[in-house]
């Protein structure tokens, strides 16, 4: 009798081995540990937000854990870096923006190429705001014109980094409206936030998120924003298009994973991605902070790299030596 039992005991486990592929092996040629997604950004500014409003959701579709590893700096080239390392297993993606395909000789830039990459997927688009510390003696973008041509060296504006489109968008406003001004570089948004609300850096031209959140709470005045017309959110308040047709900033949100995934694997990364993009959840969470959604295929991801590098190089080349 205790052969027999001893039996139906062994066979009793060998189907619940087969049931179970996460014990024998990896399911579905997914990795049995938790997918970290690497973001440029410290917590806190707008690219930051983004990340953690999706990698629960993606965890979801994906059926396992995402986890969110800040590594902040040198306009995410430090985390191009590390998923440059990573093993092409989907484990470690990128969320990045338009700064990483500035080209390598950019000002500032020493990362890795953003098209030796594994396109996922598009993600959205962030539009940018001007702001100044709520004691700043402007009210209004008009304000603000006069009082800085009126004391040409004395401002100095943050930006999330040199060579990031927050840098280049002021770059370009600098130019156009011929102002005098010194460039305070952070290591992302979150940080120049901080530095603002606590007035160490007068004004700063931030991912519109971040400023709307502190805007709101009476942080930071908001003075325009950097779309091609008003947002939604501030019908009162001015976009630079208004004065400066040609000055529209705007940087994009994608995900990357390492070179040399297979395309199953990215396919199935690109639809859970989309389908999180898709949600009501995160397109009402979207909305509420003024940031655009995006949704595409590896390759439209892979064509639109092509061409915003493209236009991004010619900025750079306009700017010239102001980028220095």
């Amino acid at each position: 009798m205790k052969f027999h039992r001893t039996r139906r005991l062994l066979l009793v486990a060998g189907a619940l081995l087969c049931l179970c592929p996460a014990v024998a092996g990896e399911p579905l040629g997914r990795p049995l540990h938790p997918v970290r997604l690497l973001l440029g950004y410290p917590p806190g500014g707008g690219g930051d937000m983004m990340g953690r409003a999706i990698a629960a959701r993606l965890g979801e579709q994906l059926g396992q854990p995402v986890i969110v590893v800040n590594r902040p700096g040198a306009g995410s080239a430090i985390a191009a870096a590390e998923l440059m390392r990573a093993p092409a297993d989907g484990s470690t993606l990128l969320l990045a923006d338009s700064a990483l395909l500035l080209t390598p000789g950019a000002p500032g830039k020493a990362g890795q190429d953003a098209m030796h990459f594994t396109p996922i997927g598009q993600v959205g688009q962030l539009a940018f705001a001007l702001v100044v510390h709520p004691d700043f003696p402007a009210q209004n973008l008009r304000e603000w014109l006069a009082e800085v041509r009126a004391r040409p060296g004395r401002y100095a504006y943050a930006s999330p980094g040199v060579g990031t489109i927050g840098h280049l968008g002021v770059e370009q406003l600098r130019k156009a409206a011929g102002l005098d001004l010194l460039h305070v570089p952070y290591k992302g948004g979150g940080q120049a936030m901080a530095d603002l609300m606590a007035g160490q850096v007068e004004m700063g031209f931030l991912s519109l998120p971040a400023a709307l959140n502190a805007s709101e709470a009476g942080r930071l005045r908001l003075l325009a924003v950097s779309s091609p017309g008003r947002s939604p959110l501030l019908p009162s308040v001015p976009a630079l298009a208004e004065v400066w047709p040609r000055l529209q900033v705007q940087t994009s949100v994608f995900m990357l994973a390492p070179p040399g995934l297979s395309p199953e694997r990215s396919g199935q990364l690109n639809a859970a991605l989309r389908k999180v993009m898709s949600s009501e959840a995160i397109r009402a969470e979207f909305a509420a902070q003024g940031a655009g959604i995006r949704l595409g295929s590896p390759a439209e991801l892979a064509l639109q790299l092509r061409q915003e590098r493209q236009s991004l190089g010619a900025l750079v080349e306009s700017l010239g030596p102001a980028l220095d």
